[in-house]
């Protein structure tokens, strides 16, 4: 199938008539995007309450937090080029089920072998063993399946698009958050069992989602900069791609401590700390579309200010938290801020041709997780030394104001030189001039 030319900026092109066929049928696309959400919902189900347990369990059994963001960080550092090569392979993969599902098929059997054995062992190294083979496949399959509510969707309604499985899986974190955690006080294997069906089974429902009719092979061996070259072929784009990884800090400082933070500093016992985070996780889905329909209609720049103000407000709040009450306070505020996260990306997303979503999304997540994983790092040994969880919160809240720096200096350049980059074609003020 003959593909429309992607320029160097990465602007969108014109669709072949395949394509814009296949975009122009709204049923389809809504089929696609309930299909996805379906199996999306099987996933968040389960690593709601896996996550948490499969942390706790370890922390219990005496792997300290230094150790605890080592393995963390170490994982995010390795699937910041693993993301790249699988992101990178499934844009050029060619196979009966499509481009990105066979790579999910392949991730699936390990991430389920390894949760079902994990309760079932004491021995510290076969637990990491274990957390290292499901992280890695998860890895697999984080790096491709996301990227089908990209390339299922027409790039006009993406963030609402995308905004409707936000909240179906905010509803099923509430559910999970709050009664998966307890499941393992009425037998430790419980909840890994049953999270394992779960995933088998929404993992079924993924086989009938229709892929785009994309067909873009290519001779090309892969290359360590492979993806890079694509997404970086406009050096400006660094700088865009420096402030999505790093505006969100706080809230990932949040997000991997919260539960150790309830649990060895407040002395709130693990089902305690579900009750009191899962209420939470319903603000998600009130806010959800609305900040899907913002973000169309006026942009991503003032939808990431937003964002970071109320990381700000978030931080200042987790100053002062000292109690069950103020969690459950400040973990709302947390998910209050989360949705707005999205314009980020969206920056990315709008203006990348399909057949390249790949190269760009990839290049974008190899600086957020080497971010990411970088401050795990130094969190982690951080509170081993002061056995005070807010240094994390501190630390987060500085990397996230360098990043939203990093959005007006790109604004600044693009306004600057009127030259293309990766833009937003939603706000006036983002669209790409004429080539240099």
């Amino acid at each position: 199938m003959a593909q429309a030319t992607v320029s160097a900026s990465h602007a969108m092109p014109e669709l072949s008539p395949e394509l814009t066929a296949y975009y122009t049928n709204t049923k389809l696309m809504w089929k696609n995007v309930l299909l996805i959400m379906l199996a999306n919902i099987g996933w968040t189900i389960s690593f709601s309450f896996l996550g948490p347990l499969m942390l706790l369990r370890m922390n219990k059994l005496g792997v300290h937090e230094g150790t605890l963001g080592l393995l963390s960080s170490t994982n995010l550092w390795v699937v910041s080029f693993l993301v790249m090569y699988f992101s990178w392979k499934s844009d050029h993969y060619t196979s009966r089920w499509g481009r990105r599902l066979p790579f999910l098929f392949m991730s699936v059997p390990f991430i389920v072998l390894s949760i079902s054995l994990f309760p079932f062992f004491v021995w510290v190294p076969m637990l990491i063993g274990l957390t290292i083979v499901q992280m890695l496949a998860t890895d697999v399959k984080a790096s491709t399946f996301p990227l089908l509510s990209i390339d299922c969707v027409r790039k006009d309604v993406l963030a609402r698009m995308g905004s409707i499985n936000a909240i179906a899986c905010g509803l099923v974190a509430f559910i999970g958050i709050r009664y998966g955690v307890r499941l393992a006080d009425v037998a430790e294997w419980l909840p890994y069992t049953l999270g394992s069906a779960i995933m088998c089974m929404t993992t079924y429902a993924a086989t009938f989602i229709k892929e785009p009719p994309i067909h873009n092979p290519t001779a090309e061996t892969f290359k360590p900069w492979s993806a890079l070259k694509v997404g970086w072929s406009d050096r400006r784009t660094i700088i865009l791609m420096l402030g999505v990884g790093t505006v969100h800090s706080f809230q990932c400082m949040y997000s991997v401590w919260v539960w150790l933070y309830a649990k060895n500093a407040l002395g709130v016992e693990r089902a305690d700390c579900a009750n009191a985070l899962s209420w939470s996780a319903l603000i998600g889905v009130t806010l959800a579309f609305p900040v899907g329909w913002a973000i169309d209609k006026f942009g991503s720049y003032k939808i990431i200010a937003a964002f970071w103000v109320l990381e700000v407000i978030g931080f200042i709040y987790a100053m002062q938290v000292n109690s069950v009450n103020t969690l459950i306070i400040l973990s709302i505020i947390i998910c209050f801020t989360a949705p707005f996260y999205a314009s980020a990306d969206m920056l990315v997303f709008k203006t990348c041709h399909p057949s390249i979503v790949g190269s760009m999304t990839s290049s974008c997540s190899f600086l957020r997780n080497m971010s990411v994983g970088t401050i795990i790092f130094v969190s982690g040994y951080v509170i081993q030394q002061t056995h005070n969880y807010k240094t994390a919160f501190i630390l987060g809240i500085c990397l996230s104001t360098v990043g939203i720096s990093m959005f007006w200096i790109y604004y600044y350049l693009m306004t600057r030189t009127k030259a293309p980059a990766v833009v937003e074609l939603s706000d006036p003020a983002e669209e790409p001039a004429a080539s240099a």
